[in-house]
């Protein structure tokens, strides 16, 4: 992509309850989760969750210890609002229950913790673009001190990609992108991954006609971007920051 900034648009929001939930996630019975804390989360979010308290050790955020990540001791994780984005914490079960302040998460979130916001823009090279990231935009802290989204996981984003240098940008295989009265939504292997509640009828003429004649869309999945008030250099900043994954989703017409 040549420049991000031509892609920004007047952003839409949508709210979504993903039902999937990754087959492959194996949940640890040593974490405990909450209602409010999954209230939340979507349920690869928790999948994923369960997936890095078994990877590796993690601190436990109330007394400071470590606890390794074959420890038989039950540990909870709590979710608070860290500036522009929130925070997800392991502890020890002893130290602290799972908990969330729902309430102002969900004020946070413009009251669809579960949603998501989205912008659409022609690129003069890509053509249709369809930008998104999760309203709540929920990150863990690994053992190098760097936080990663839950939303934005390269396993459950199967085939997106970061920005490349030298090459195109690649064709998903195995993902769709079709319509549904004035919705778009977005598929892999048949299931229904993310819906963009509006999106045809919100759009802009040009828009449609570009994306029925191409037969594709440039579909970006990004966190922290600001896509609720969208600017050139905020959308730059996560794709260069790989905090964004992207790719060629085929359009069903």
């Amino acid at each position: 992509m040549r420049n991000a900034g031509s892609i920004i648009a007047r952003p839409l929001a949508a709210s979504l309850h993903n039902h999937r939930v990754a087959r492959s996630a194996p949940r640890s019975q040593r974490l405990e989760v909450g209602p409010d804390v999954a209230a939340v989360l979507r349920p690869e979010e928790a999948a994923r969750l369960h997936v890095l308290r078994g990877l590796d050790p993690v601190s436990c955020a109330i007394c400071g210890e470590w606890i390794a990540q074959d420890s038989s001791d039950p540990t909870s994780v709590s979710i608070s609002i860290d500036g522009d984005h929130v925070t997800a914490e392991f502890a020890h079960s002893r130290c602290s229950p799972s908990r969330a302040d729902l309430a102002s998460l969900v004020v946070l979130a413009q009251s669809e913790p579960l949603g998501i916001v989205y912008a659409q823009a022609l690129h003069p090279d890509a053509g249709p673009v369809l930008l998104w990231e999760r309203k709540l935009d929920v990150r863990v802290r690994g053992l190098d001190g760097n936080e990663e989204s839950l939303y934005l996981d390269a396993d459950w984003w199967e085939g997106f990609h970061s920005a490349l240098a030298d090459e195109p940008v690649r064709l998903l295989a195995g993902w769709l992108l079709e319509r549904n009265s004035e919705d778009l939504v977005l598929r892999r292997g048949g299931e229904e991954i993310e819906r963009f509640h509006g999106a045809l009828e919100r759009s802009t003429r040009e828009w449609r006609r570009s994306l029925e004649e191409s037969g594709f869309c440039l579909v970006i999945v990004s966190a922290g971007a600001g896509l609720e008030r969208p600017a050139a250099e905020s959308v730059q900043s996560a794709i260069r920051e790989h905090r964004a994954l992207m790719g060629l989703a085929e359009f069903d017409v």
